[in-house]
């Protein structure tokens, strides 16, 4: 009977020893997975931190070469500007093709600048918002013009094309000199304006039907050297494609992942 007594006992303890063990290793397993859940927190948290730190270091840059870009730019063209204006007035006697032409080169400089600071606001720009402004920008250059017509299309994912403001920049800016060197030298009936935008690039066609690139004429007085630069600038492609039916230019622009 003592005997019987003490193996009930001893089973008794045994079983509860061996269901505190259990109870003991559930909480350590728990601690372990909420341990582990933690650590991974924290790293998420730093890395989000390092990218924020990345992202604001890559902005500055890009606001830096805005602004240099703006600077560099609008000191050029103010300079040219006062010297013609400052030969009219040595002139004393008005030349109105003269004038005309002035004024035309402080509208688009006037352009410049408003999508510039626009640009400088921007932390990122969407494929809808640069589109938007692309096109508008558009209008004002055709604006009070029948021919050429202005055919313009747009295409991207609305809910991840994202753009960076130095990419912006460069295309609305090929957009603007690629259109005027059209309008100046193809005699074209129609100009194509194509912005494509996805996840991994940006890319901008400007195609018309006017004469083409004659092999005399120098690529420099075609604006091509200046639009080929800032395609480079952004480590991007320059195509152009001319026959005597027309004129093809593309550029091709990286975007961030």
């Amino acid at each position: 009977m003592i005997v019987a007594n003490m193996l009930s006992n001893i089973l008794s303890w045994t079983n509860y020893h061996i269901q505190y063990l259990t109870r003991k290793v559930e909480i350590l397993s728990s601690y372990n997975v909420l341990l582990q859940s933690l650590v991974e927190a924290e790293q998420k948290q730093r890395d989000a931190e390092l990218k924020a730190v990345h992202l604001e270091k890559e902005l500055q840059v890009q606001r830096e070469k805005l602004g240099r870009d703006l600077h560099d730019g609008f000191g050029s063209q103010l300079t040219h500007l006062i010297s013609r204006l400052e030969l009219l007035a040595y002139h004393k006697i008005p030349d109105s093709r003269q004038l005309l032409r002035l004024s035309e080169f402080t509208r688009e400089m006037n352009h410049t600048l408003r999508e510039t600071i626009w640009l400088l606001d921007q932390e990122q720009v969407t494929g809808e918002a640069l589109g938007g402004r692309m096109h508008g920008l558009l209008l004002k250059i055709w604006e009070d013009r029948e021919v050429p017509n202005l055919n313009w299309n747009l295409y991207h994912n609305k809910d991840k094309s994202v753009v960076e403001p130095l990419v912006a920049m460069h295309l609305l800016r090929i957009a603007q000199e690629g259109t005027n060197n059209a309008l100046k030298y193809a005699l074209a009936s129609q100009v194509c304006v194509t912005l494509q935008i996805s996840k991994a690039n940006a890319s901008l066609t400007i195609e018309d039907n006017g004469r083409g690139l004659h092999a005399s004429s120098s690529t420099n007085g075609f604006g091509l050297t200046n639009l080929r630069k800032r395609a480079e600038e952004v480590k991007g492609t320059f195509l152009i494609n001319s026959t005597a039916s027309g004129t093809c230019i593309k550029v091709i622009l990286p975007l961030s992942a």
